[in-house]
């Protein structure tokens, strides 16, 4: 749990998101024996189905109470302190995590997990997971077991098969892309973070650690306590450390590790001072764990929570730890201990389950949808921020072009002969419907595949900006280009100073040996103010009237250098290259507002009327293709 604090409060703990993996395999060893309670031999003639009863009731009140009062006052703070943008996405990840659908709500509005689309909800995605596998779990055992004698060995069976399949589609999820798309979900290998299919390999193997325990609790005295100690400390280095290991080998080998440490009990030979604070710690991991995600994201995204000119957030963000941290040992002290013992209660009846069931789920449900109904409406006037421009990547309503997931948007212009196509990251989508327009107008087919967050690479030698699900989703567009081999390719993305120039060079001279013609567009010019223009502030705060133009030497420019070294290697390689700083820059006075409205959504990406500026220079490129 605490990796992951840490890895949410600043992402230079790169591996720590590896704690949910090892959560899994806790909560299997830990939730096992209360499933195996279901099928044992009963003193009182309760019937399996009554014991299945009971076990969803305690794990109801083990779960819903802390979880209701979390989402409640989340809302209530995000709706008076949170960006307004922000509460449409907020409030509907609510509905879905209300309904068990988290995990659904966080690939539906978040996309890739390691995006930087802030969702202060994104995190209860493996609680949505968790709470799905007892549901389903023991359903399926209830078909399986029979014999009460052998509950143990079939149930060591069963974990294993599953867990064997569960791998296989961990590993390959594309598997299972037909069932998949009947549900919506397009893209299998993004879904595959947030799925109980692609995770349950985790519990079940937790849950054989539990079964076969007690059959070489003796074989395992014998280890020496070096070895324990060796274990305890690669995999704290493995969650703590800064080193980064690719997505799949790391959840496998963090999840090897949670059940080599509880399979030999290795925590057992650390000091007693310290495994007491581990245990107070573990206790309230499940509080804190609901608690940190909402804090932390005021902290980073508010402007109430502001501290100078936001550029770095570390105060806000450590306090926001040490907040959850308090938050979440009064609520494990007032909500869980309270509630934990009417679980295991037999007196609670049809109505206290029924009232416990309308407070946990009804009151937060309303609250969100008050909410996302409430800033569709701009709150009834409340919102008085600038509205922001509409952005092109989202103006189609039959095709989202500025995405993670889905096929790219194709448009056909009547008699184009030639087929062109934009790719890059944000800075595709803002361009897009500009790149319509303009291959309309020089008679092309348009095609968009843009990505959000994601450059244009087909391997990477670093880290920075780039994913393994932007890896996949580029070698996806390869394919589409070896296979339909348009006769122009346009890159458009933003190059950072940490971009590695290798990689892009490398993609570009893969894609100049398949296409014709390519375009790289250079970043274009970023306006100084990131943490006011554009973002909404909260109804409890004034609104803020943005400046319409700045003086040339006061827009920033710390990766201008990066772009332009990427431009300079492209035009020595036959690879054209566009620069839009005329555009909006000129005698020393770049300008963001013009009769037409905002030229910009943010510091850095075109609005739609910006975008149109754009158009003359496309429509050229494209007809000097023609004319070649």
């Amino acid at each position: 749990m605490l990796a992951v604090v840490l890895f949410h409060a600043k992402q230079s703990f790169v591996s720590g998101y590896l704690g949910v993996d090892v959560f899994f395999v806790i909560s299997g060893f830990v939730v096992t024996p209360l499933i195996l309670r279901i099928f044992a031999d009963q003193a009182n003639g309760e019937t399996r189905l009554s014991n299945l009863r009971d076990f969803y009731k305690r794990r109801f009140f083990r779960l819903a109470p802390a979880l209701a009062v979390t989402l409640a006052i989340s809302a209530t703070l995000i709706f008076l302190l949170g960006p307004i943008t922000d509460h449409q996405r907020f409030a509907r990840q609510g509905i879905a995590t209300s309904l068990i659908l988290g995990n659904v709500g966080a690939y539906e509005y978040s996309g890739d997990y390691f995006s930087p689309n802030p969702n202060p909800l994104v995190h209860t995605w493996s609680l949505s997971v968790e709470e799905q596998i007892y549901i389903f779990l023991p359903l399926i055992l209830m078909l399986i077991l029979h014999n009460r004698r052998s509950l143990k060995k079939i149930t060591a069976v069963v974990f294993g098969v599953t867990s064997a399949l569960s791998f296989v589609s961990f590993l390959t999820p594309t598997i299972l892309e037909p069932l998949y798309s009947r549900t919506g979900i397009e893209l299998a290998s993004q879904f595959s973070f947030y799925s109980p299919i692609d995770r349950i390999w985790q519990f079940t193997l937790g849950g054989l650690v539990f079964l076969l325990l007690d059959r070489y609790e003796n074989r395992i005295r014998k280890i020496p306590k070096s070895i324990h100690l060796l274990t305890v400390l690669t995999f704290v280095l493995i969650l703590f450390g800064p080193i980064a290991i690719n997505l799949k080998a790391s959840s496998i080998l963090a999840s090897l590790f949670a059940v080599s440490i509880i399979f030999f009990k290795s925590l057992d030979v650390l000091p007693n001072f310290l495994i007491k604070n581990l245990e107070w710690v573990g206790d309230r991991s499940y509080s804190i764990y609901l608690v940190h995600m909402p804090l932390l994201y005021l902290g980073k995204y508010s402007s109430a929570t502001l501290i100078g000119n936001g550029e770095n957030r570390i105060i806000q963000s450590a306090i926001a730890v040490l907040i959850s941290i308090l938050l979440g040992a009064l609520s494990y002290s007032k909500i869980e201990n309270r509630f934990r013992d009417k679980g295991k209660s037999n007196a609670s009846g049809i109505k206290t389950i029924s009232a416990a069931m309308a407070l946990t789920l009804v009151l937060p449900l309303l609250l969100f949808i008050s909410m996302n109904f409430g800033q569709k409406a701009g709150y009834w006037g409340l919102d008085r921020n600038i509205q922001k421009p509409t952005y092109a990547g989202e103006i189609d309503p039959n095709c989202l072009r500025d995405s993670n997931i889905g096929p790219p948007c194709t448009y056909t212009t009547t008699g184009a002969t030639k087929t062109a196509l934009l790719i890059g990251d944000s800075h595709a989508g803002h361009i897009s419907q500009a790149f319509v327009d303009a291959a309309q107008s020089a008679n092309w087919t348009a095609v968009v595949w843009a990505h959000g967050g994601c450059h244009v690479q087909f391997q990477k030698s670093i880290l920075a900006h780039v994913t393994d699900n932007c890896i996949a989703i580029n070698n996806q567009m390869k394919s589409w280009v070896l296979k339909n081999k348009p006769a122009a390719i346009i890159v458009s993305q933003y190059v950072h100073s940490d971009s590695s120039q290798s990689d892009l060079r490398n993609a570009l001279s893969t894609l100049r040996s398949v296409a014709p013609n390519i375009l790289l567009i250079e970043n274009n010019p970023v306006f100084p103010d990131r943490n006011d223009f554009m973002v909404s502030r909260p109804i409890i705060m004034a609104p803020y009237k943005p400046p319409k133009q700045f003086a040339q030497f006061m827009m920033k420019i710390d990766d201008k250098d990066a772009s332009n070294q990427l431009a300079r290697w492209a035009r020595s390689n036959e690879i054209s290259t566009m620069n839009f700083d005329a555009i909006f820059c000129k005698r020393g006075i770049c300008k963001r507002w013009s009769d037409a409205g905002w030229l910009y959504l943010d510091d850095n990406h075109f609005s739609v009327a910006g975008a149109e500026l754009t158009i003359p220079k496309l429509v050229d490129f494209l007809k000097g293709v023609n004319n070649s």
